[in-house]
This record gives structure tokens, sequence and C-alpha cells, in this order.
């Protein structure tokens, strides 16, 4: 007989599901902190290169304003700003831009000045790279559009006077019959390069007075400010004191369009239209088209001619001319310095660099 079994049912324990712990609160720290960390240099990364882009920094060269910043000095930059009216821009200088194929330590400008405006037509211009060139800070006096003249030394933007600026250092003749005491002179902060009565460029201005004047007593070339002139001519041994002023139609050779024709010089330039984009200028003569042959050629990529009275721009016969970028016209607070759109004419705004702070 078959011997029966207990049937028997065996209870499985029931596992409970495997779930993901909480993270402790040390984990989380440690994960909060490294996204805090990330983000933070994150924005200090985003901060540095918006500081390379948006500004910079220049060393000034030479004293052209050396009342608002001195020579040696180093100065913040705005590069994305617009130059406005007053303002101080930094800029590669027009002149570091060329040179002569046949005299490679000359420039375009200094051609000019030697040869006049003619020459362009008879030699070649080597433009060279603007990269890591000296640059250069003046004060914006013209916007692109408007139009420039100087007048017996009175700056007019659009037929308004400009108001000068208690910075502004010019140029005086300075009659005296006995000398200065060195003190007085710095106590006005008057330096050896303020004082010019032997240059050439000096004694041009000094025979210019004689002429006007008949007069041969002691003269020099002081440049001064408008309060510093005040304070000399209160002296007992000055005898006179007049502010530079050049004659209309006595031609400089340096000062820009360079051509006896216009004849302008330091004191009486202009008036001049300064280009702006996307608008026409137009040549009334062909005196006028001179004007702008320089920026025509160098900076917008274009072939001038003239012949006769006519103008020709990459061989087509033209009485105007549309810019494809702004100019701007730049004046330096020391008026006796030589580097300015006076001398070098106008200013391309890819030359800019910044607008100093």
């Amino acid at each position: 007989m078959a011997k029966k079994t207990k049937n028997t049912t065996v209870k499985k324990e029931t596992v409970p599901a495997k779930t993901e712990s909480a993270p402790s609160a040390k984990e989380g720290g440690i994960k909060t902190n490294k996204i805090v960390l990330f983000s933070g240099l994150g924005l200090i990364i985003l901060a540095v290169i918006t500081l390379f882009v948006i500004y910079g920094r220049v060393r000034v060269v030479d004293n052209a304003m050396e009342n608002s910043i001195a020579a040696g000095s180093t100065c913040w930059l705005n590069k994305m700003a617009s130059p406005d009216y007053s303002d101080i821009v930094a800029y590669i200088h027009p002149e570091t831009d060329s040179v002569v194929a046949s005299a490679r330590d000359k420039n375009y400008y200094q051609m000019c000045r030697r040869w006049g405006a003619s020459w362009v037509s008879k030699a070649e211009v080597v433009e060279q790279d603007i990269k890591h060139r000296p640059t250069f800070v003046s004060r914006c006096t013209a916007l692109p559009g408007d139009i420039i003249e100087i007048r017996d030394n009175h700056v007019i933007v659009n037929k308004k006077e400009t108001a000068p600026l208690a910075t502004n250092k010019n140029l005086y003749y300075v009659v005296s019959d006995g000398i200065i005491n060195p003190a007085v002179l710095d106590s006005l902060g008057l330096t050896h390069s303020d004082i010019d009565g032997e240059t050439d460029y000096a004694e041009d201005f000094i025979n210019l007075y004689r002429q006007s004047t008949k007069t041969y007593s002691a003269v020099k070339i002081y440049s001064l400010t408008s309060e510093a002139a005040k304070k000399l001519s209160k002296l007992s041994v000055i005898k006179k004191i007049d502010r530079v002023c050049l004659p209309k139609k006595h031609f400089e050779p340096t000062v820009f369009p360079y051509t006896k024709e216009d004849a302008w010089n330091e004191s009486n330039f202009g008036p001049l239209i300064i280009p702006q984009e996307n608008k026409v200028i137009k040549f009334s003569n062909v005196q006028v088209a001179k004007y702008y042959r320089r920026a025509i050629e160098a900076y917008e990529g274009n072939k001038m001619d003239i012949k006769g009275n006519k103008v020709f721009i990459n061989g087509k016969e033209a009485n105007s001319y549309r810019f494809t970028q702004n100019y701007y016209f730049v004046l330096n607070d020391n008026r006796a310095s030589k580097n300015d759109s006076r001398f070098f004419g106008l200013l391309p705004e890819k030359y800019i660099v910044g607008v100093v702070y």
C-alpha cells in the first residue's frame, strides 16, 4: 500500500522591488556646488571675452592732447562706440598705411607735401598692412555728412562755430624787449617744447608777422592755452602777444589737400564735406574731386583719373561718387601738433580703434 505523503505548501517571501535611494545631503551639496562653480566660471570667461571685445587700451605716443591726455599715458577705449562730437578717438594714423615704391622711407602724404597733389598720378604708392601701427588720439570735430571749415582759426561745423575748449593750446607770436624769467615760464607750466623761435616752422610765422607789423623786436612762437597767454601778456617785458593767424590764401604746402589752387592753411581751411556711407558727393569741379581722391582710391578700392576738366572713376566719366563708408574729421587740442585732419584730411571709419574714456 502506497504511503501517503503530506501535501505541504511552501510560502515564498515577497522581496521588495529595488529602488534608488535618495541622495544624501552631502552628495546633493557637492553636485549643486559644481553647477554653481561651472556657471560662475562661464560667466567670468564670458565677461573676460566681452571685456576684450568691447574694451581695449592704448598708449598715447605724442603730445597732441597733452592737456587732456599726457604723452606716454595709457588710457581705456570703448571699441564698440561710435564717435560723437568732442569725443577723443584713438585711430591708426593714415600716414602709416602706405609707402612710395621708389622711396620706401617716404609715405604718400610726405610726397604730396613735397611735390604737390599732382604727384599722385606720377608715382606708385604701395599700401601697407596697418596692423601693429602706432595709434594716435585726437578730438572728433566733424561727423559723417558734416561740413567743416576753419575761418581765421575759428572752427565752424555746419555753419555754426564750435566753442573752444580750455584744454586747447594755440600758437602765439610773443614780442618782448627782454629775457623772460624761466621761473615765470615754469609757473605757467611751459616747457622748452612750448617755446619755438629757431626752427624753420617758427621762422615762417615770425617772418609773416614782421611783414605785417613792421616790427623787428625779439619774437618767438609760443604754444599756449588762452589762460596762459593772458598771464604771459601781463609781464612787463612782453610788448605784444597775438595768436598766430595765417592770412587767407596763404598757401601752406603741408596742409591738405596740398594744392596751390585752394591754398588752405592751418588758420583757414575748407569748407569740406565729410563723406557719409551711402551718400553721394557731387564734384562741382575737378578741384573738389581732388579732395576725395585718396579716400576713393586707397580706402574704397577704386581708380580715379583726372584728365583736363574731367574726372574718371574706374575708366568711366563721373561727376559724383557714392561713398561706401563713413569718414570723420579730427583736431588736436594742441594745435601746434601736425598730425590731425588739417594735415592728412579724411579719417576713414575703419581706421578708428575706439573712443577714449
